[in-house]
């Protein structure tokens, strides 16, 4: 059994991380199948490369802004005679869809167990967590029950990958999110319980990143410091072993205090990412962030008094914003100042609250500026704002950002 697994372009941030959903995936089938990938951010997308390969199947990973790309995929390699799997947060929310693109099957949610039933030719009507065809009819089977025991599942397979192409290795040491923000398909696709490796677990893979010759290290996780125990002790490995790396992570302003925040300095960590938003409240409240805009301001400090840095993630066109609300945002965020600021604009994506509108067309070329972070879904438009409005208040903000951005670099020289 040949399997091939394939990720999309993604022209913005496709060459930054290693692709850490298909490395689990390719190690969880590696024992009972010939493993071969092909990363389209590194490589050119040949046909007759795949037909050499000759797969049996060929796996697909997409979010929404690699999705179109996944379809062409899957249409170009019809004729190939290969099964189809497609997965991600895309397909699992918008299975019909990727079936009526060309999949063969979709699989749903977390996929290393579904994956490998597939490969080992389960009987599909078995097999829980797809969608597939039957007699012209989609056929949903019954969900899977998410991995329990994180340290379970065997580590990423590295080495069907070009490694050493990648600026940052990736690392998720938890699945699942207990928030439900308005924007966010994550805690329906990885669950509301957060499931969570253990320390020595999370070292091992580390030592393993470390070995591979990585020293920049992203943990994936939607909020790291959740587990404020678990989270030091993870740090305390780290110093033990002198593993001497330099890693960033996401999380809570509202899960940082000071304890962490120096176990994270002393451990290597250099950037910690804050999903700031907005500054109003009323729109954090609306928008399910359960969090308060003093409260990321005090982060920020924090962070800043720990000799780190902070990237802060704010979002122009959640429901609530009005101009008002976007120059509040503009104000809070030069007087914080984080070290780094990212801009997006409010999509809609799959499996959020957002999604089901109302939207806003805007073209692709003035999309772009934002580098990605407003592509692939559709844009949220608030409620009682105009398009011109729309228009002029999101390209202040781009302005905005990209000059405090410009002075924080001039300042640092």
């Amino acid at each position: 059994m040949r399997v091939l697994f394939i990720h999309p372009e993604f022209p913005y941030r496709g060459k930054d991380l290693f692709p850490i959903g298909l490395g689990y995936l390719a190690s969880a089938v590696e024992d009972i199948a010939e493993v071969s990938v092909i990363d389209e951010n590194l490589e050119t997308f040949s046909t007759r490369k795949i037909k050499e390969i000759n797969p049996d199947i060929i796996g697909i990973t997409a979010t929404t802004p690699s999705f179109p790309r996944a379809m062409e995929i899957a249409a170009a390699l019809k004729d190939t005679g290969a099964k189809i799997v497609i997965g991600g947060v895309h397909a699992t929310f918008m299975p019909e869809e990727a079936l009526e693109g060309g999949a063969d099957i979709v699989v749903r949610g977390e996929g290393e167990a579904t994956l490998r039933e597939i490969v080992e030719g389960k009987a599909i009507d078995e097999i829980r967590g797809i969608s597939y065809k039957k007699n012209n009819k989609i056929i949903h089977n019954p969900e899977r029950v998410p991995a329990a025991n994180l340290d379970t599942i065997p580590f990423p397979a590295h080495k069907y990958f070009q490694t050493s192409e990648y600026g940052i290795m990736s690392i998720t040491s938890s699945r699942g999110c207990p928030h439900s923000c308005s924007y966010c398909s994550a805690t329906r696709f990885w669950g509301k319980k957060v499931r969570m490796r253990s320390p020595l677990n999370v070292l091992e893979e580390l030592k393993i990143i470390k070995d591979l010759g990585f020293n920049l290290v992203r943990f994936m996780d939607s909020t790291f410091t959740l587990d404020k125990k678990r989270a030091l002790e993870i740090c305390r490995l780290m110093i033990d072993e002198e593993l001497l790396l330099k890693w960033s992570c996401e999380t809570r302003a509202d899960a940082l205090d000071d304890e962490i925040l120096g176990a994270l300095r002393d451990s290597g960590c250099t950037l910690i990412c804050l999903g700031v938003d907005s500054a109003c409240d009323e729109i954090l409240s609306q928008n399910n962030r359960r969090i308060d805009a003093e409260t990321t301001r005090n982060a920020v400090e924090k962070i800043r008094e720990h000799g780190m840095d902070t990237r802060a993630y704010i979002t122009f066109g959640l429901p609530g914003e009005t101009a008002e609300s976007a120059r509040e945002t503009i104000k809070f965020i030069e007087e914080a100042r984080p070290s780094q600021v990212v801009l997006s604009l409010a999509t809609a994506y799959p499996g959020t609250d957002l999604w089901g509108g109302p939207y806003i067309d805007m073209h692709e070329r003035w999309i772009a500026k934002f580098h990605g972070h407003g592509t692939g879904g559709k844009l949220y438009l608030p409620s009682g704002m105009t398009k011109k409005e729309y228009t002029l208040l999101a390209d202040y903000m781009w302005r905005e950002v990209k000059r405090i951005n410009r002075a924080r670099e001039e300042a640092e020289g």
